[in-house]
């Protein structure tokens, strides 16, 4: 990959965190509080993807209203940089995903999107946990759903 702006971007982010980034295979694990994050250097367009385990597998019994707002993240995918929540099939796990496109991407604000995805990730982890421990019958109700951006996908 040559130098760029997913470069200069993943720098301002080492700077931000007072820590180097360190790559392996285009991929890198960054610690925010407890929750861990990968950064993936990827594709075409030198494109980042920023992702994290939001839960091991969906609650038994997800309200609709947690099945709706995490159909709504898929959204995410249309505009660059939002959020998006996908599930392995073969582990189960709930990732949080945003991609930004080196070709949009703006270097000196990645540190600050960055910040608002690990925000994101770890409301959303909460959300999830709190659900998954919430007695069936108060699911429903378990909490206020993350705020959506005014065109209708949850923003970071």
């Amino acid at each position: 990959m040559t130098p760029g702006v997913p470069e200069a971007a993943l720098a301002a982010l080492s700077a931000r965190l007072g820590l180097p980034l360190a790559f392996d295979d285009d991929a890198c694990s960054v610690m925010v509080g407890e929750q861990p994050f990968s950064i993936r250097r990827d594709g075409p367009g030198d494109r980042l993807v920023v992702s994290a385990i939001v839960a091991d597998d969906l609650p038994d019994a997800p309200s609709r209203k947690l099945v709706e707002d995490l159909l709504n993240l898929g959204f995410g995918l249309m505009h660059d940089g939002l959020p998006a929540v996908a599930r392995d099939p073969e582990t189960g796990f709930l990732a949080a995903f945003a991609i930004f496109a080196g070709d949009r991407l703006v270097a000196p604000e990645f540190p600050d999107a960055f910040e608002k995805f690990a925000a994101f990730a770890q409301r959303l982890a909460d959300r999830l946990d709190k659900e998954r421990h919430a007695p069936p019958a108060a699911a429903d109700g378990a909490g206020p759903a993350p705020a959506l951006h005014d065109a209708g996908y949850l923003p970071v």
